[in-house]
């Protein structure tokens, strides 16, 4: 009974590796993949790990500045923008637009690394404190009442440019077209008149 379990885990096994070699082989195959790239045909991989170096870049970036320097270790600093910067990079930003190029990949790598660890800190802030989340609501308010009064500005002048075309435009109809067909139709008699009297 022992045996018979011993030879079932051992076939599992064997399959379970089977699949991960191939699946490894088929994730090495995708990442040999050349793309172009200021005219150079180059394997996906290096873009990934230019994008991971560009991402411990930014956050050796990030331990420059001052608010980063007046929190914490630089060492926690230093890993979280790592650890956030590789969340958004390769985790956020494929995910809202998956068909980015690798260009646009590797600045994003680039400021999310630089920026990670800054935004998570002011995230946290901003959720730990009542003060701070009352001024946030009261700026969104306050923009968005400016913006509601900008718009309805631009709807009241544009408005009454848009009436006086209309309405110029239904006098044009009922007055001036009439008129001028008129004309037309008075002249049009004398001009065949005229050439029926030249034959």
């Amino acid at each position: 009974m022992q045996q018979d379990m011993a030879i079932a885990t051992l076939k599992n096994l064997a399959l379970s590796g089977s699949g991960t070699i191939a699946a490894a082989a088929s994730i090495g195959q995708q990442l040999n993949v050349p793309h172009v790239y200021l005219n150079l045909q180059l394997p996906y991989w290096v873009f990934l790990l230019s994008m991971v170096l560009l991402n411990f870049v930014g956050a050796f970036f990030a331990l420059k500045i001052d608010y980063i320097q007046a929190n914490g270790s630089a060492i926690s600093n230093f890993f979280t923008a790592v650890i956030v910067g590789l969340i958004l990079s390769f985790i956020v930003i494929p995910t809202i637009s998956p068909t980015s190029g690798v260009g646009l990949m590797q600045i994003a790598a680039f400021i999310s690394g630089l920026c990670g660890t800054i935004l998570l800190r002011v995230a946290i802030n901003i959720l730990n404190r009542q003060d701070l989340q009352e001024a946030l609501v009261d700026l969104i308010v306050s923009n968005s009442i400016k913006l509601a009064k900008t718009v309805v500005e631009l709807a009241v002048e544009h408005t009454s440019k848009f009436v006086t075309i209309l309405l110029t435009t239904i006098v044009a109809s009922f007055v001036i077209v009439p008129s001028i067909n008129d004309r037309i139709n008075n002249e049009s008699p004398q001009a065949q008149v005229a050439e029926v009297s030249d034959d």
